[in-house]
């Protein structure tokens, strides 16, 4: 899915920063497993500074469209939630 280099470089308006994201994998065992995980990894305040700790990066906004439609709409008891996230579903 993303490769081992996958950055974004994006323009905070609220911080006049530059923040860069590091973009992976959310693990087994998560709610989003094996959806995009987008991860805060260091702020500059030029753009220049930014491309120069990080030239792989792309410059721009990225959502990582991570959606929960897979999750159930209702509270699970303990004994629901773990026939639903755990194979087998046996403690």
């Amino acid at each position: 899915m993303n490769s081992t280099n996958d950055f974004s470089i994006e323009y905070s308006r609220e911080y006049q920063w530059y923040s860069v994201y590091e973009f992976g994998e959310y693990p087994r065992g998560s709610v989003l497993e094996g959806q995009t995980m987008k991860s805060f990894r260091d702020s500059f305040d030029t753009l220049e500074k930014a491309q120069a700790a990080y030239p792989q990066a792309e410059v721009g906004f990225r959502d990582p469209n991570n959606t929960f439609n897979h999750l159930p709409d209702y509270e699970m008891s303990a004994r629901e939630e773990e026939d639903f996230f755990v194979e087998g579903g046996d403690y």
